[in-house]
């Protein structure tokens, strides 16, 4: 299962329930905006940070509305860690608001909600 997270009334994007970041990708063309040059350090930054706080992730990914753009997660690896990582990751964004480009957040008072519902 999913959220889902609208950028206006006819495009968005799926997010993974276990999802607590996220970053597009938009391929490895010379004038791609999201390459993963630049999208995997980031992601890659804040799963180390998970890892040093007992955390488990995995990378998924997810189509989105843009033909050109797919989205890339950083997903918990167990539902019972999620609300810990997204207080976690939450303050990690914040964190490093001035020194990150790509990664955001996953709607997570979203997905708190929803996991509620699902238990």
């Amino acid at each position: 299962m999913t959220r889902y997270h609208k950028t206006d009334a006819w495009r968005g994007y799926e997010i993974p329930d276990l999802a607590v970041a996220g970053s597009s990708y938009t391929g490895e063309w010379s004038d791609s905006p999201c390459p993963a040059k630049d999208v995997r350090p980031e992601l890659m930054r804040m799963r180390t940070f998970l890892s040093q706080n007992g955390i488990k992730t995995k990378i998924t990914s997810s189509d989105s509305s843009n033909a050109f753009m797919s989205k890339l997660w950083i997903e918990v690896v167990n539902k019972k860690d999620f609300e810990k990582a997204g207080k976690l990751a939450t303050a990690w964004l914040t964190k490093h608001a001035n020194d990150t480009r790509f990664i955001h957040d996953a709607d997570l008072l979203k997905g708190t909600k929803k996991l509620r519902r699902l238990s």
